[in-house]
């Protein structure tokens, strides 16, 4: 009743509001100059968000779920240059989620944000990034510690430095990648700590692209990545050294249809070495997708597709060969009122174990722009788990209401 009694206090001036607006046949919703704060050249754009959330298993769990409703407020603030040659971003968030009945599960996120971008001539791009993320991983996941009594929080930075250079025929692209996870220690129902350290590593990517233009929105290319994870203890709590390195081959397919159809396809081989000999190898197929369809000016399909190697602690398992896809139909019915219907399916393996997950979801969205600084938004879902290891089929349903406000 509580958890109600917000959702009217928050929603019931915007729902009023979005009445006046539609009754007065007002176009105040679609903008006609960008928003944000203009200081010199640089502009300023702060924004909140405020959703309400309903989850019947926030632990994923096969029998007896527990539900939840939660309270999530999400402030941010962006700073970018209007310098010609030279970009500048800045960024600063913070995502706070407060739990009806679990306050233990409540957890305070945050992020930094920063980029930079220079223009070398005419044909030379650099640019850098840098990320500190504070996360967190709720309770019911798989890498998080059986009978931890909050979520485990860690840090998560991210740097990255590109190049991109254009001749005549061909186009290149490089890109070096670091990233640093540090998860803290967590505790059991009795007190006791649980380590964390085991899942502290470092990874870091290179990424050579070759590009060649065929034709008028068409260019194939060739890209060559190379991975490395290292872990901060060997052996880990089992005995296992989770050292890896990796590499990933992909041809590919990008191109542009009339703005109606935007594609970027590709496919190839990768492997996974590890420094472990219980672990052994992967080495299989690997695919990448991304197409966009513009069906007619008001409806519009999303199709993604990816097969990669992903990193767990689970005991016994060296890796996970992943494959995710999903799709999207969005349709806009008012210029103000639009609509999303979203699927996705992930299979997992878990390598040198018998684990085997298959994980399938769908969705329902509606989005209000109640003006150019507000919007409304709206969504249900419901996603379920088949796993081959006992105790880890779930079954979820979500529902959520959130109200942005941005300049």
């Amino acid at each position: 009743m509580a958890a109600g009694r917000l959702i009217i206090t928050v929603f019931a001036p915007v729902l009023a509001l979005s009445l006046v607006q539609t009754s007065g046949h007002t176009q105040t919703n679609t903008p006609s100059e960008d928003t944000g704060i203009r200081m010199g050249r640089f502009v300023i754009s702060p924004d909140v968000s405020v959703r309400e959330r309903f989850d019947d298993n926030i632990y994923l769990t096969d029998d007896a779920p527990t539900s939840d409703v939660i309270t999530e407020i999400a402030p941010r603030l962006r700073l970018q240059s209007e310098w010609r040659y030279l970009k500048l971003y800045m960024g600063a968030g913070a995502e706070l989620g407060f739990y009806a009945d679990s306050d233990d599960d409540n957890y305070q996120d945050a992020d930094v944000r920063s980029g930079i971008a220079l223009d070398i001539g005419p044909n030379t791009v650099l640019d850098g990034t840098f990320e500190w993320h504070r996360a967190h991983d709720a309770r019911g996941g798989n890498d998080v510690p059986t009978g931890a009594t909050k979520p485990v929080v860690f840090n998560d930075v991210r740097a990255s430095l590109n190049a991109q250079h254009i001749t005549q025929y061909l186009h290149y692209q490089t890109e070096l990648a670091l990233r640093r996870l540090d998860f803290d220690d967590a505790t059991d129902q009795n007190g006791n700590r649980i380590a964390n350290d085991d899942r502290n590593r470092v990874e870091t990517r290179e990424t050579i692209r070759v590009l060649m233009p065929l034709d008028l929105g068409r260019e194939a290319y060739g890209e060559f990545n190379l991975n490395q994870r290292q872990y901060d203890r060997t052996p880990d709590d089992d005995g296992r050294v989770r050292d890896s390195a990796g590499f990933q081959m992909l041809g590919g397919l990008r191109f542009d249809l009339t703005n109606l159809i935007t594609a970027d396809v590709a496919a190839g081989w990768m492997t996974q070495s590890y420094a472990d000999p219980a672990f052994g190898n992967i080495a299989d197929y690997t695919l990448r997708a991304n197409v966009n369809w513009a069906v007619t000016r008001l409806t519009g399909i999303g199709v993604k597709a990816a097969r990669q190697v992903r990193e767990t602690t689970l005991p016994g398992a060296s890796g996970i060969l992943a494959f995710d896809f999903g799709a999207t139909v969005s349709h806009e019915l008012r210029r103000f009122l639009s609509i999303t219907a979203d699927a996705h399916y992930t299979d997992e393996a878990f390598r040198q174990t018998t684990r085997h997950d298959r994980t399938t979801g769908v969705g329902l969205g509606m989005t209000y722009q109640l003006n150019r600084f507000t919007r409304f938004d709206a969504g249900i879902a419901h996603d379920m788990r088949n796993s081959t290891s006992s105790g880890h089929d779930y079954r979820r349903f979500q529902t959520q209401f959130s109200l942005k406000l941005e300049m």
